[in-house]
């Protein structure tokens, strides 16, 4: 197995300078210095001390003397710290500089569109780009597409660098574990949980124009929901996500969809699964056997939900003729466990329906059909 420490120098991008990846040796050997000062095993439970007794010894039973080394464990969290900091602010850094990459881009691409819509109105021709034009463009969305891939590469090994640092640290000093409190403050840090969909959004827009597909635009408000959706799921390593999503959208338009802070190519899809202790839901979906059914409570975005999901959903073979159904009614949070608890205001909920919603007589009956099966299933 490779060291890390040599995997984070082989995994070094040319483009960027060393001195901006964490200092991977340097807090390697503060632990080794710390090792060497490791002291027996102390009475933690005196509380007083003699000015005049002998000073503690380390674990090999030595006393401690001048000539050992100088380095603390205040060393280790300051240079820890800084480290850090460091990280944050290259990366913060050269996001700023991709986005201003990606104005140049919709600048150049926006120019070309006006130059050669004008072109074409007063010659009574088409209005597309010319090859050079495209090829041009379509490779400073490449050159921008491929540093913010090297950029998330970037970030992937020191976050997996402080992840293995601080671990190595905690295990040669458990007496002053920080792993747990360093690894919180990275997970607030911008270079960690910063959202930068915008990156994406943005390029695929670009592409798109250059492929001159609308096809986004004609869907934005909502006419995506018209056709019938078939899916093809895969498992991606978290680390590969955007090169996948930059592989397609080079193709294929980004679909926004509306999120808790705004719009975005992609939110974070929490779901409860119900089931029996002999897993018969669980069974059947994975074996997709006809008529399979899965139930679910689904809430969308990071932090505590307001709106929440109660789905079914039944699995149908495709050569009977028949389409899969996903059905599903709203509540609010704090509505969950009347649901649950077989106390949710069915009678109250139809009126509201009627009255305030405008919902038919045929919606009502069908929806609460829908409440009433699936409380009586999680009974």
């Amino acid at each position: 197995m490779v060291k890390f420490g040599l995997r984070l120098s082989q995994n070094r991008a040319p483009e960027y300078p060393p001195e901006a990846y964490m200092d991977y040796d340097k807090l390697k050997e503060i632990i080794h210095e710390l090792k060497k000062k490791k002291l027996a095993r102390v009475d933690s439970t005196t509380r007083e001390v003699s000015l005049t007794a002998p000073p503690p010894t380390n674990a090999a039973g030595r006393q401690l003397t001048a000539d050992d080394s100088p380095v603390n464990e205040e060393d280790f969290y300051s240079t820890i710290d800084k480290e850090l900091a460091k990280v944050e602010s290259f990366t913060l850094q050269q996001v700023t500089e991709l986005r201003k990459q990606i104005d140049n881009v919709e600048n150049e691409v926006k120019g070309w569109v006006t130059s050669t819509t004008a072109t074409a109105a007063a010659t009574s021709t088409g209005h597309k780009m010319n090859e050079s034009q495209i090829e041009s463009s379509r490779e400073s969305a490449d050159t921008v597409a491929k540093s913010f891939l090297i950029l998330e590469k970037y970030v992937n090994i020191n976050f997996m660098g402080f992840h293995k640092i601080l671990k190595k640290h905690d295990k040669n000093s458990p007496q002053h574990q920080c792993k747990q409190f360093y690894i919180n403050r990275m997970h607030q840090q911008a270079w960690v949980r910063g959202d930068y969909s915008d990156v994406v959004v943005r390029l695929s827009n670009i592409y798109s124009a250059l492929r001159d597909d609308h096809a986004a635009e004609e869907n934005k408000d909502g006419g995506q929901q018209s056709f019938l959706r078939s899916t093809t799921k895969y498992w991606v390593r978290t680390e590969d996500v955007s090169k996948v999503k930059y592989a397609i959208l080079k193709h294929l338009p980004v679909f926004l969809q509306k999120t808790s802070t705004g719009e975005s190519d992609s939110q974070l899809t929490n779901s409860v699964y119900f089931d029996n202790d002999q897993l018969e839901l669980y069974h059947g979906r994975l074996d997709k056997t006809p008529g399979a059914i899965a139930y679910r409570l689904r809430w969308y975005g990071a932090g505590n939900p307001k709106l929440v999901f109660c789905e079914r959903k039944t699995h149908r073979d495709t050569w009977t003729g028949e389409a899969s159904v996903k059905e599903r009614f709203t509540v609010d949070e704090s509505e969950v466990k009347q649901v649950l608890n077989d106390k949710y205001p069915i009678d109250e909920k139809r009126k509201e329906m009627q009255s305030k919603k405008g919902a038919t007589a045929d919606e009502v009956d069908d929806w609460e059909t829908l409440v009433r099966e699936m409380i009586q299933v999680v009974q």
